[in-house]
């Protein structure tokens, strides 16, 4: 393990007592959880805009849809040339 940088950190004496009883619980040090707990929320967060989400709640959506000309869809069909 890297060595480490001794800091001080306060907290109220109910958290305290929560850390020591989750210490104990789990057989290792206060120190210990309090460097799990800021890891964790200092790691990156993975981006997410929803898209993924969105495309997959989407699929099939339009299976059953034919697909046309997009220009005679948005424009209309062609006029014979006059």
């Amino acid at each position: 393990m890297a060595r480490m940088r001794r800091i001080q950190v306060v907290i109220d004496p109910e958290l305290d007592d929560r850390l020591a009883r989750e210490a104990a619980a789990r057989g290792t040090s206060k120190s210990a959880l309090v460097r799990e707990g800021v890891q964790r929320v200092l790691e990156p967060v993975p981006f997410d805009n929803g898209l993924f989400r969105l495309g997959e709640e989407l699929s099939g959506l339009f299976d059953d849809v034919e697909p046309e000309d997009i220009d005679t869809v948005l424009y209309g069909p062609l006029e014979a040339d006059s």
